[in-house]
């Protein structure tokens, strides 16, 4: 047994967003002249990210039913919020008056790649894939449900919406990964202060 399959860390989920969003990081770190207040700003918007992932990721029993329940009532893709949270608060971790122009000319890159071709993209794929397997109960899910910002404070009422949040489910979805990579940036940030 490899260490890599001892610790649960799957190579084959290594992919290109993976490798693009590493490499992002990498250049924040590097390009990082944090100022407290930024730092601390960023670091709020980080923790927020990540609680609403870790919430997000306790409900979604992939391929087993659609999910309902939990932040999904309020917006189909928290993932993607936590993880545009995150990605915002690395930015603002990172910012400083003398580097502002290479962190907003990251953050331009980011916000393109993510805005104009990930987010359509997996739209179209994961709608197509989940109006095909649920059918009404997902068509009806879509149109009352919006996609990143939640339009009332009541959730979504409909099949599944009850379900509770479950740790076996959150560590099905290995967000203590995810959850140990935005740590091991923020401390490499942090170590910048030094």
């Amino acid at each position: 047994m490899s260490l890599f399959s001892r610790v649960g860390i799957r190579l084959n989920k290594i992919n290109i967003k993976i490798i693009l969003s590493f490499l992002i990081v990498a250049a924040l770190v590097y390009l990082a002249r944090p100022q407290l207040y930024y730092f601390f700003s960023g670091l709020g918007l980080v923790v927020f990210g990540e609680i609403v992932r870790i919430w997000a990721t306790g409900h979604l029993e992939k391929n087993k039913s659609l999910t309902t329940s939990g932040p999904y009532g309020y917006v189909k893709n928290p993932m993607y919020v936590g993880s545009f949270l995150i990605m915002m608060g690395f930015i603002a971790m990172a910012m400083n008056p003398e580097n502002a122009h290479y962190i907003l000319t990251l953050l331009g890159i980011e916000l393109a790649g993510f805005l104009f071709y990930y987010i359509p993209r997996k739209r179209k794929i994961e709608g197509e894939r989940l109006r095909e397997k649920f059918g009404a109960t997902y068509v009806e899910f879509d149109k009352l449900v919006p996609d990143y910002i939640p339009r009332r404070l009541t959730p979504y009422r409909g099949t599944g919406s009850d379900k509770r949040w479950m740790g076996r489910v959150f560590n099905e979805n290995n967000e203590l990964h995810v959850g140990l990579c935005v740590v091991l940036g923020v401390l490499a940030i942090a170590l910048k202060f030094f």
